[in-house]
This record gives C-alpha cells, sequence and structure tokens, in this order.
C-alpha cells in the first residue's frame, strides 16, 4: 500500500502545476459569469487540496482510486448565494460556460434527513469544455464546484469546527439539538427567499403606480424614495437638468441616507416629495449650478437631486441656528462638520438672497 499510495502523491506533484493554471482559469470564469448575471452573491471561495489531506484520503480508501485525478475535489469552487433560488440560476449559468458531469454530479438538497441541513448544497462535477481555447493538458482533468446559500454555508462551517462527521459519534441528546437548529435555518432560508420575492412585488407595484401617475399617496420608504429617483418624469427631468451644465453621467445610489432628512422636513409621502421638488427645483437648480459648473466630475450620484433640494429648503427658507443644527444631525455625528455645515448655509445665505 504505501508504494502505491507515494505513487499517487508522485502524481499529485507532478500534476499540481495544472491544479494551478485550472484553478486560474475556472475562478475568472465564475467570477466573470456572476458578475455578467448581475445577480448579487456573498462570494466565490476557492482551493486546491493540500498534499497532506491527498495523503490522508488515499489512506482511507485505499482502493477507491486508482489515479489521484480520480478524487474530483482535488480542485474545489464554493459558491455561495444569499438566496435559495439563486443557487438554481446561477447553476444554470454555469453549465453554459463549463462541461458539467451529470452522473457524478449531485443535488443534496433533496436530502431528507432532519440534520441534513448543512449539506443541502448542488455540487457539480465538471471539466474545461472542449473546442474552447484551453490548452489540451488542461482537459482531462475535473473539479468540483459547490452551490450554497449563506445559511447552509455557515452551518457547514460550524458543523465542521465542531468536528461532527456522523450522528453516530454524538448523543442522542445532541443530534436533537443538531435537528433544531438545523430546522430553524431552513426555515430562516426560505424565509428569506419568501421576504426577497415579496419585496421584488412591492418594487415593482411601486414601480408602476409611479408610471400611472397615482402613487402620490404611497409613504415615504427606501423602495419608494428608489423607484421614484428612477421612474418619476418629475425628478428625471430635474437631474437630466442638472446632468447637462455639469457634464457628468448618473451613477446609481441608494436613498437611504435621505429618508431621515426628508422626514425632517415632514415629507412622508411620494406626493409630499412631488411638491417639495416642485417647490424648491427653481432654487436647487441655481444652487447646483453654482457648485458643479465648473467641477468637471465624470459621475454623480442619482442622490445629487436630493441634496440639492434639501440644501435649497435650508437656505431660501427661514431656518433658525439651532434647527440648521438639528437638521445636520439627523445625519452627521461629528460636531465640527456640523459646524462647517450650518456655516456653509449661512454663506450661501448671504450670496444668493443678501447680496
Amino acid at each position: 500500500m504505501s508504494n502505491i499510495k507515494e505513487l499517487r502523491l508522485k502524481e499529485y506533484d507532478q500534476s499540481y502545476e495544472c491544479y494551478e493554471k485550472i484553478e486560474t482559469i475556472v475562478t475568472g470564469l465564475l467570477e466573470k459569469t456572476v458578475a455578467e448575471s448581475n445577480i448579487n452573491i456573498m462570494q466565490i471561495t476557492h482551493r486546491i487540496k493540500s498534499r497532506d489531506s491527498v495523503a490522508e484520503k488515499l489512506e482511507r480508501k485505499p482502493e477507491k482510486y486508482k489515479t489521484v485525478n480520480m478524487m474530483n475535489d482535488l480542485i474545489g469552487f464554493r459558491i455561495i448565494c444569499y438566496f435559495s433560488n439563486q443557487v438554481d440560476e446561477i447553476a444554470r449559468l454555469v453549465e453554459k460556460v463549463l462541461s458539467v458531469d451529470r452522473e457524478r454530479s449531485s443535488d443534496k438538497r433533496k436530502l431528507i434527513e432532519p440534520t441534513a441541513f448543512g449539506y443541502l448544497s448542488l455540487h457539480f462535477i465538471c471539466s474545461l469544455p472542449e473546442n474552447a481555447g484551453y490548452p489540451d493538458e488542461l482537459l482531462g482533468y475535473t473539479f468540483e464546484i459547490q452551490f450554497r446559500t449563506v445559511l447552509q454555508h455557515a452551518w457547514a462551517e460550524i458543523e465542521h469546527d465542531l468536528g461532527y462527521k456522523t450522528e453516530f459519534g454524538i448523543p442522542v441528546d445532541v443530534r436533537r439539538e443538531f435537528s433544531r437548529v438545523a430546522g430553524l435555518l431552513e426555515i430562516a432560508d426560505e424565509s428569506f427567499e419568501n421576504i426577497r420575492e415579496r419585496i421584488c412585488e412591492y418594487e415593482n407595484w411601486v414601480h408602476d403606480s409611479i408610471e400611472d401617475d397615482r402613487a402620490d399617496r404611497l409613504g415615504l420608504d427606501l423602495v419608494t424614495l428608489k423607484e421614484y429617483i428612477r421612474h418619476s418624469n418629475m425628478m428625471k427631468s430635474f437631474l437630466e437638468e442638472i446632468c447637462a451644465f455639469s457634464g457628468a453621467t448618473m451613477m446609481e445610489v441608494s436613498p437611504e441616507n435621505y429618508l431621515e432628512r426628508l422626514n425632517f422636513f415632514n415629507i412622508r409621502t411620494l406626493g409630499d416629495l412631488s411638491g417639495f421638488l416642485e417647490a424648491e427645483r427653481e432654487h436647487a437648480i441655481m444652487l447646483s449650478q453654482g457648485s458643479l459648473a465648473a467641477a468637471e466630475l465624470d459621475e454623480l450620484a442619482t442622490t445629487v437631486g436630493l441634496y440639492y433640494l434639501c440644501r435649497a429648503h435650508l437656505v431660501f427658507r427661514d431656518y433658525r441656528d439651532e434647527e440648521l443644527y438639528n437638521y445636520f444631525r439627523t445625519y452627521i455625528s461629528d460636531e465640527g462638520r456640523i459646524n462647517r455645515e450650518v456655516k456653509r448655509i449661512k454663506q450661501l445665505r448671504k450670496r444668493y438672497i443678501e447680496s
């Protein structure tokens, strides 16, 4: 057995350079595929099984591997998704760019054991496709890609840290606890997916309401504010005017930190926001021209309109010093910066009102 094991390890050493090349090629391919899909995932990890791990596996299963390259997981990749339906979406895309051996691949999500949650991942055994321009010496190697959700990944990592390998290795009461936690995490995984679907449905409904001009009564939240910036004709026209004299293009940015600022001005619905935009648009354009016309910026955040609307309201309305300080405290914690912002508002008043 020792001679056979050494022979297998010699194969490993001789092939290691090919393993590294495959790891680099497939990592780049997976990252490109995910990026082009616009699916937001947690991460892609990869590794080549160490020589010690290979030796240990050969020791445990001496008859299984006639060559070391029969180990399908010598080169391993893991794609960790936030939501369960993303697993299937990403897997379908991977099938288009790699050769997948369906017979040796496995969908462990079909397991029904109550403690199997951490193993409910989709496993592909893959190889580089022929006639795709890859070096011939790399085409005979297989590698494994695992697709998991964040919660499945967390569970598997905790199990590994605890040294939990088989239900027969731990007491009954501990197995019961594993089952309970597995059930909770599986429910959480499904619940996160349901929440995501409901948010998507809500976004579509808000979008349609804005397009049909029946959104005035919708309460202001992150979804309604995002969709208003994206689809309100009034806001789009306002942003296009700012872009026209600044020469910049728009880069989408979350408007989350404007919710509290708008609330400070008692803007609670999209109708309130439309009235705010209508009332302050001229002043906001004036302020933005004064600071952006000569700035030579390539990109502006989509929140730039909200920034200048709020700025205009502070400059051209009769806000006392205490109210100015309270406004900036809604999103700034540094008192020195707050003082500078209040001073700047006063300077703008002198420039545009008192001059």
